[in-house]
C-alpha cells in the first residue's frame, strides 16, 4: 500500500503545481510589461505595479492560510481522500477563471480566481498528512523528500517552463491556464480512482469548524512549549524562501529584460536541481545524518545565498549561483517537515501538518505582500535581503531547538 500510495501522491502533486507553478513567468509579463498584449495595468500608475504584482501572489497565501488547518483538521475526521478530491477538483476550476481573466482583462476575476486556488491549494497539507500515514520514522524524511521533489518538478521546471512556452506560441498569457485546467481535471480521475484512503473517516467525531482556526493555530503552535521553536524556525525559512521565489521573476525581467520563456527555462534550472537534490543527494545524505544536522548547513546557505542574488552583476553568474540555493533548500524541505512531523504522536499528524500549513501559507502570503511594498519603496533587490535575513533567523531557530530536544 506504502509504494502505491506514495506513488498517487507524488504525481497528484506534481500536477497541482505544474498547474500553480505556471504563473511563475505570468506575473511579471502581466503586471510590468506594458508592452505584452496581455498587459492588465493599462491606465494604473507605474508605481503600483510592483505592489499589485505581489498583492496578487499574497491573496493565494493568504486564503491557503486560513484553509489550511481546516482542511487537515477536517481530513483527520473525514479521512484524507476526499479532503484531497475536492481541492483539486476547485483548484482546477481556479486555473480556467484565471485564464479567462486574462483573456478579458479583469483584475477582479484574476483576484477571485487566486481566491478559489488558494482555498484548494491547501490540499497540500492534507497530501503530507496522507504521507505522514504511511510513513515510519526511518523513512518519513525519504518519503517527504518525495513532496520537494514533485515541488521542484511542478512548480519550478514543468510548470514555468511550459507556461513560458506556451504563452510564447499561442502569443497570449492565459494560454497556460487552459491547460492548467486540464490537468486539473486529469488529476481530480487520478485521485478519485487510484488513491486509497490512509486515514479511515472517524465516525462519531465532529469538531466544530471556524474560519479563525488560523489565528487558534497560530496561538498553538506559539503556546506549545515542545515544538514551538520549530514551528518558528518553519515560518520564518518559509517566509525567507517565498520572498526569492515571488521577486525572482520580476528582478530578473527589470534587471535582464527575460521573456515568458527565458523566466521558464530559469526557474525549471532551480527546479532540476531540487529534483536531483530529492530523489538523489537526500537519500545520500540522509544514510550519514540526522535532519538537525543536514539543517545546520542547508538552511545557512539558502540564507546567504538568496540575499546575494540581487549583487550578481550577470545573468551567466545568477546562473551560478542557483545550485547554491536550490540544493539546500531542497533538504531543507524535506528535513524541516520530517522533523516536525517525528515530534509529534501519529494522531496530530493532520492537526500538526495543518498547523504548519497555516504557517507556510501566512509566510506565502506575507511575502509577496511585504515585499511589494518594499520594491515599490526601494526597488526590487530589497525583498532578497529580507528574505536572506529570514532564512538566518529561521536556521538559528533550529539551532536552539536541536539544544531544546538533545
Amino acid at each position: 500500500m506504502e509504494k502505491k500510495t506514495l506513488t498517487i501522491l507524488f504525481f497528484t502533486l506534481v500536477l497541482d503545481m505544474i498547474g500553480i507553478g505556471m504563473i511563475i513567468p505570468i506575473i511579471p509579463i502581466i503586471f510590468t510589461d506594458p508592452t505584452s498584449p496581455s498587459f492588465l495595468l493599462q491606465g494604473i500608475k507605474q508605481e503600483y505595479w510592483y505592489f499589485l504584482a505581489g498583492l496578487t501572489t499574497a491573496i493565494f497565501g493568504l486564503i491557503q492560510f486560513f484553509a489550511a488547518p481546516l482542511l487537515g483538521e477536517l481530513s483527520d475526521v473525514y479521512g484524507r481522500k476526499k479532503l484531497l478530491t475536492l481541492g483539486v477538483t476547485v483548484l482546477a476550476i481556479s486555473q480556467c477563471i484565471f485564464g479567462l481573466g486574462i483573456v478579458t482583462k479583469s483584475l477582479a476575476l484574476v483576484f477571485i480566481s487566486r481566491i478559489i486556488g488558494g482555498i484548494a491549494s491547501a490540499n497540500f497539507s492534507i497530501a503530507q498528512a496522507s504521507i505522514a500515514d504511511i510513513s515510519t520514522p526511518a523513512n518519513r524524511a525519504k518519503n517527504f523528500g518525495l513532496i520537494g521533489a514533485a515541488f521542484g518538478i511542478g512548480f519550478f521546471i514543468v510548470g514555468p517552463a511550459l507556461s513560458g512556452y506556451l504563452a510564447h506560441f499561442f502569443d497570449s498569457a492565459a494560454a497556460p491556464f487552459w491547460v492548467a485546467g486540464i490537468l486539473g481535471f486529469i488529476n481530480v480521475i487520478l485521485v478519485t480512482l487510484f488513491l486509497p484512503e490512509t486515514h479511515k473517516e472517524r465516525t462519531g467525531i465532529r469538531q466544530k469548524m471556524t474560519i479563525w482556526k488560523a489565528f487558534h493555530n497560530i496561538s498553538k503552535a506559539i503556546s506549545d512549549k515542545e515544538i514551538s521553536h520549530l514551528y518558528k524556525a518553519n515560518f520564518f525559512y518559509f517566509t525567507g524562501f517565498a520572498f526569492f521565489t515571488s521577486f525572482s521573476g520580476l528582478y530578473l525581467v527589470e534587471k535582464y529584460n527575460l521573456s515568458e520563456s527565458q523566466l521558464g527555462s530559469y526557474f525549471a534550472f532551480i527546479g532540476i536541481c531540487i529534483v536531483i537534490t530529492q530523489t538523489v543527494i537526500l537519500r545520500i545524505v540522509s544514510k550519514k545524518y540526522k535532519p538537525n544536522n543536514i539543517l545546520r548547513v542547508s538552511m545557512l546557505m539558502v540564507g546567504i545565498a538568496s540575499a546575494l542574488t540581487p549583487f550578481m552583476p550577470t545573468l551567466t553568474l545568477q546562473y551560478i549561483l542557483v545550485p547554491f540555493i536550490a540544493i539546500p533548500q531542497g533538504l531543507s524541505m524535506a528535513n524541516l517537515g520530517a522533523l516536525l512531523s517525528t515530534s509529534v504522536s501519529k494522531e496530530k499528524q493532520g492537526i500538526t501538518l495543518g498547523i504548519n500549513g497555516s504557517l507556510s501559507a501566512l509566510s506565502q502570503g506575507l511575502a509577496p505582500l511585504l515585499g511589494g511594498v518594499i520594491g515599490s519603496m526601494f526597488g526590487v533587490s530589497f525583498p532578497f535581503l529580507i528574505g536572506g535575513i529570514c532564512v538566518i533567523y529561521a536556521w538559528y531557530g533550529v539551532l536552539f531547538f536541536n539544544r531544546e530536544i538533545k
